[in-house]
C-alpha cells in the first residue's frame, strides 16, 4: 500500500489479491486494514472456486493453479474468505456472476 501514513475511509481491491501466494494476500490483507480509517469499509472482489478453470492449470498449492501462460490464481470459496478475511472486520460476503464466479467481501474496520 502506498501513502503508508495515510488512512481511508474506503479500499476496493478490485480482481487482485486472487494473484497473490498466501504470504503476499495476508500482507495485503493487513496493509490494507492498517490504513483504514475508522468505521471505514474494504471491498474486495476474488474468483471463486466455482469458476470452470479451479482445478485446470498446473498445481501450485491448495486452491492454487498457473493458467493462462502463467497467471498464478488462488481459488476461494466461503470458508478461505473467512479465514483471511475475519480478522479483518469481515461483515459481508455476496456471490457475484460476471464472466466468472465472483465473491464480493467487505469488510469494516471499528
Amino acid at each position: 500500500m502506498p501513502f503508508d501514513a495515510a488512512k481511508y475511509d474506503g479500499i476496493f481491491c478490485h480482481a487482485l489479491i486472487h494473484l497473490l501466494d498466501e504470504e503476499e494476500r495476508a500482507q495485503l490483507i493487513r496493509k490494507c486494514y492498517k490504513q483504514l480509517a475508522e468505521n471505514g469499509y474494504m471491498v474486495f472482489t476474488v474468483i471463486s472456486k466455482e469458476a470452470d478453470t479451479y482445478g485446470q492449470g498446473t498445481y501450485i498449492s491448495k486452491d492454487r493453479f498457473e493458467l493462462f501462460g502463467g497467471v498464478k490464481l488462488f481459488f476461494y470459496d466461503r470458508k478461505t474468505i473467512r479465514e483471511e478475511f475475519e480478522k479483518a472486520g469481515l461483515v459481508e460476503v455476496t456471490e457475484v456472476n460476471e464472466n466468472y464466479p465472483f465473491y464480493l467481501i467487505k469488510c469494516k474496520k471499528s
